[in-house]
């Protein structure tokens, strides 16, 4: 029932993009940039913009994130309340429920980009290749198809990024809003010890 009536929800949705996907990429590696170099703009948590967001929210982008510690999207990329939407799971996986979650952010909140963040030291595509999964089997099946070459671990988190990526490219309502310009969805590399960002091709 509940399924049913989320799709309902979504076909009847009309969102408005506030940015492109190309501005919304723009603001995100702007902000990364300002992060990394220590010269954050101390983005806008203030009890005035969590008041202004109390009647609806309008996300510009999308960011699928590990649950990591280390890694925290809206301070890596210097946004403020409201300016992002974050699905956080470990290794940064998509499954049946994060991909409501994703079709839910673009279709009805209007974000012009799903920007997957895969980092340095991702622990749990490291047990995947340690062959070490026991108590994240679901987590590990996730990841499991994207091993097939990798050699270290960066390679790894990367190969782990770029098969989410061609995987919610597949999704109907994703490729859709791709089809109409309305939405691109791309992968990134998190390097904790320096803190910036690389964008994968």
């Amino acid at each position: 029932m509940y399924k049913k009536f989320f799709l309902l929800f979504l076909i009847a949705a009309h969102p408005s993009f506030s940015l492109t996907p190309s501005e919304a990429l723009n603001n995100l590696i702007d902000g990364n940039r300002r992060y990394a170099e220590d010269k954050p703009l101390h983005a806008d948590h203030s009890a005035d913009r969590r008041n202004s967001l109390v009647q609806g929210q309008a996300p510009f982008a999308t960011i699928v994130s590990c649950s990591d510690s280390r890694v925290t999207p809206e301070i890596i990329f210097d946004q403020g309340t409201g300016d992002t939407f974050v699905v956080r799971v470990a290794g940064n996986v998509v499954g049946p429920i994060e991909l409501d979650s994703i079709d839910y952010s673009t279709k009805v909140l209007g974000s012009g980009l799903v920007l997957v963040l895969g980092h340095e030291s991702c622990g749990a595509v490291k047990a995947v290749m340690e062959k070490n999964t026991a108590d994240i089997e679901a987590v590990a099946a996730l990841i499991q198809p994207a091993l097939k070459k990798p050699t270290n671990l960066e390679m790894a988190v990367k190969a782990n990024v770029k098969h989410i990526v061609a995987q919610l490219k597949k999704s109907p309502i994703l490729k859709r809003l791709i089809d109409e310009k309305k939405l691109e969805c791309i992968g990134a590399y998190y390097k904790i010890e320096s803190g910036s960002v690389e964008i994968l091709k």
